[in-house]
């Protein structure tokens, strides 16, 4: 496992799934129980920045649709590059 990934704090990430969680209204017992998980791990993840699994994960930020580039990648610019405004203007 690269240093990156042994450094990352998931904390910011949760957060942002909990904002757009509370955005479309949905309870976290709600949300916990579609995705078949305890409402107590959906809070360790959004509130304690605990690791889901990857296809947690996924269908988490599919979900709600969240770039997780920024939170990968803090330090990179965020424009939109050629090629992504290309295929954007189709």
């Amino acid at each position: 496992m690269s240093e990156a990934a042994e450094n990352f704090d998931f904390l910011e990430l949760g957060q942002a799934i909990q904002k757009a969680r509370e955005k479309q209204r949905i309870t976290r017992e709600e949300l916990a129980e579609e995705l078949g998980i305890s409402a107590r791990h959906l809070q360790s993840i959004e509130k304690e920045g605990q690791y889901p699994n990857f296809r947690l994960f996924i269908q988490l930020v599919t979900m709600f649709h969240i770039s997780v580039d920024q939170y990968i990648h803090p330090d990179a610019p965020t424009g939109k590059t050629t090629l992504r405004r290309r295929l954007m203007d189709r």
